[in-house]
């Protein structure tokens, strides 16, 4: 056998969705309408699901009796103005349609006595509220499950355990991927008529759950020629010190508090109006200044919650919310009777691949999804990415299952195939740096207060400054005895980029909004910077452009902000 058979195993389909999560499930299901082979390829194991697995099971979502309009206009609010309003009116205006779909595919919601969803109002925010899986702790798990079934039931072809690292352009056009098996190293080819990433966002691997995220999306889409937005903003969220704990966005309406060392709701004094019934961003700028004036550490207080509102957020069936929870019972940490210590903690870039309302990139035959698309400027609430990536999934998978449909099928460039194999296994067997050792020096320059929390110019300049040194030197020295580190190897070729793309845009935009705050630069700057600063790549490397939000055609205009109710 010769030509490009030869080269690995080769795989062809009709659309191809990288990413097995949510978003992924939901693309690859619906795609599935318009054409006969839809593959999904993730890196985990098949099944497994993606970041949903860890997810609580809730969904914000626009009932009937409530209104869009209403829902945006606490959107614009709460993002100081930095709106997509075509985009989450589109999210939106489908996402009680979404809750209809997985009521029938057999999930489960909370419900009131009388049979209405339970919703939980979100960052003290007028209309928008949270719906909440049944049971608490295992709602993710089982939205994977219906989701798997609705798939397996349609035939959608699933891979696991293969990392894709290339895509393939042919004119100008996406026509497939190349990845390996992280298991065994064999080298994939596949063939697609479109593209569809639905990769999660990149984060650092702070912790044991955030282990997958890798930004594999962003660096797959600008190597192919699309741009990326949102790279300025990183989720810095607060976490338990000993564990992680998922659902603090609904512990806090329901009267948890943070305290400082010296048993003061300390956000009180930086917000009156809203306490820490707020976002994290908020809370960990708190925290970092009181840190500097010596009231650190912080506390997580659940003692005041009402018992029935305990019980409904006490995890429920086997997932690992609830072996958590038991673990701490066991080593005499009663989460809801006492305080627990909880600390800042740099979680995710929000960085994605820009899309237009249908799913598209500006390349054509590539589509993206859920976290794959710059969504959001990182100021986050209950249930937000579910909504999201149920409701941009299934708008994607339509899209690029309607272009699959009518493409024409292209020849691979099969000299292209091998260049890429050749670059992808030229690390493997020789000596030289572990992955994660690169890891920890990115971050080292990405994770100190004044790069990640209180961001100002001099931390920003050193971090960067710090990323070169890692790119040039570091970088080049990395080695991978096995496929398993192949595949860590290739997660810090993109976290690397990732944490170059958000220093550098943390630098260009010099205000504070949303999610990213430059104490040099505390207060917003409508006339610069009410816009999405894109990213892309050409000859000389990374450039950065801005492209103004169309507030004069917006239904609703910035006249109110979150952040004004805040003062550090």
């Amino acid at each position: 056998m010769g030509g490009i058979d030869s080269t690995g195993k080769v795989v062809e389909a009709d659309v191809l969705v990288v990413g097995g999560g949510l978003a992924g499930l939901w693309a690859a299901t619906k795609a599935r309408e318009y054409v006969d082979m839809v593959t999904i390829i993730d890196k985990g194991p098949k099944d497994w699901g993606g970041q949903c697995s860890h997810a609580s099971g809730g969904i914000i979502a626009t009932i009937p009796q409530d209104n869009v309009a209403e829902s945006i206009k606490d959107l614009v609010y709460y993002y100081d103005g930095l709106c997509d309003q075509d985009l989450w009116g589109e999210i939106f205006g489908q996402s009680y349609d979404r809750i209809q779909d997985y009521l029938e595919m057999g999930y489960e919601f909370i419900t009131e006595p009388d049979g209405r969803l339970k919703g939980i109002p979100q960052r003290s925010l007028e209309h928008i509220k949270c719906y909440l899986g049944k049971p608490f702790g295992m709602g993710g798990k089982n939205m994977v499950g219906v989701l798997l079934n609705k798939a397996q039931r349609l035939g959608v072809e699933r891979f696991g355990r293969i990392m894709v690292t290339n895509l393939v352009k042919q004119d100008g056009r996406v026509i497939g991927a190349t990845g390996f098996d992280t298991i065994t190293g064999e080298f994939y080819i596949f063939k697609a008529h479109a593209v569809l990433l639905a990769v999660g966002n990149g984060g650092w691997k702070a912790s044991y759950h955030l282990n997958t995220c890798a930004g594999d999306s962003v660096y797959l889409g600008l190597a192919a020629g699309a741009e990326a937005t949102q790279c300025e903003f990183a989720s810095v969220w607060n976490v338990p010190k000993l564990f992680s704990w998922e659902g603090q966005t609904y512990l806090l309406p329901l009267g948890a508090r943070f305290v400082n060392a010296k048993g003061e709701s300390f956000m009180d004094k930086y917000s009156p109006v809203f306490g820490a019934n707020t976002d994290t961003h908020y809370i960990t700028r708190a925290m970092a200044v009181e840190a500097r004036e010596g009231r650190a550490p912080f506390y997580l207080d659940c003692t005041k919650m009402k018992p029935e509102d305990r019980e409904l957020l006490t995890p429920k069936g086997k997932g690992w919310m609830r072996l958590n929870y038991l673990k701490l019972e066991d080593m005499g940490i009663h989460f809801f009777e006492e305080k627990s210590e909880w600390m800042p903690q740099m979680w995710r870039s929000a960085a994605g691949l820009a899309a237009d309302l249908s799913g598209g990139t500006s390349v054509p035959g590539l589509f993206a999804a859920g976290r794959a698309c710059g969504l959001d400027p990182t100021v986050y609430m209950g249930g937000l990415s579910l909504c999201l990536c149920s409701a941009t999934g299934n708008t994607a998978g339509e899209t690029a299952g309607r272009f699959a449909a009518s493409a024409k099928s292209t020849v691979m460039d099969e000299e292209l195939v091998n260049e890429q194999k050749r670059d992808l296994y030229r690390p493997v067997q020789k000596n030289g740096t572990m992955p994660k050792e690169v890891l920890r020096e990115i971050q080292k320059a990405v994770f100190p207060c004044d790069v990640s929390i209180l961001k100002n110019e001099a931390g920003l300049k050193r971090a960067a400054a710090r990323l070169e040194v890692i790119k040039t030197e570091l970088v080049p020295q990395m080695a991978a005895p096995d496929a398993h580190y192949l595949m860590k190897l290739m997660e810090v070729r993109s976290i690397l980029l990732m944490s170059e793309l958000y220093v550098r845009a943390s630098l260009l935009r010099k205000e504070s909004r949303a999610g990213h705050y430059r104490e040099d630069y505390p207060g917003r700057d409508a006339a610069h910077w009410l816009g999405r600063l894109l990213a892309g790549q050409d000859a000389d490397g990374i450039a950065f452009r801005v492209d103004p939000l169309p507030i004069d055609r917006y239904a609703i205009k910035p006249t109110r902000y979150y952040s004004d109710n805040f003062r550090f």
